[in-house]
């Protein structure tokens, strides 16, 4: 299946992939370090949350209705800077798809939670070409 990915950098959703089943969206939830993201406090930096959908059938009587659905138990927090170089979110974030990937054809009957809470410790870190143990390649 054909992988789409959107950048929007500059909203609350600023990467997203998907294809004819799965859709994986960076999120900014305003979640920090600390709880809330704090601007004020020069400790703390903007994270990046994972939301995880799959497409089931559209209700015919809702206009609105793209098919998209949560996935449950797979939106998470994680240590990605909401600042982290474009490449380096669209490396994590293709990482994360193809790990739900593999496992969605069987949801709902399986259970994803340990899943996005192992995801859930992805940061730069991780993506960076420096570094000869991270997990994107």
């Amino acid at each position: 299946m054909a992988e789409t990915i959107i950048k929007n950098l500059d909203c609350e959703t600023p990467m997203s992939i998907h294809d004819e089943v799965l859709r994986v969206d960076w999120y900014k939830a305003g979640e920090g370090l600390y709880g809330d993201y704090n601007p004020e406090n020069p400790d703390d930096r903007e994270l990046l949350r994972f939301d995880v959908y799959v497409m089931r059938t559209p209700e015919p009587w809702d206009d609105s209705d793209d098919g998209w659905r949560e996935v449950e138990d797979a939106s998470y927090c994680t240590n990605m800077s909401a600042n982290a170089p474009e490449e380096i979110l669209e490396k994590a974030l293709r990482y994360i798809f193809s790990a739900y990937r593999n496992v969605i054809e069987d949801y709902p009957n399986i259970s994803v939670k340990r899943l996005g809470e192992g995801l859930s410790w992805i940061s730069e870190s991780c993506f960076n070409s420096q570094n000869s143990d991270h997990v994107g390649e």
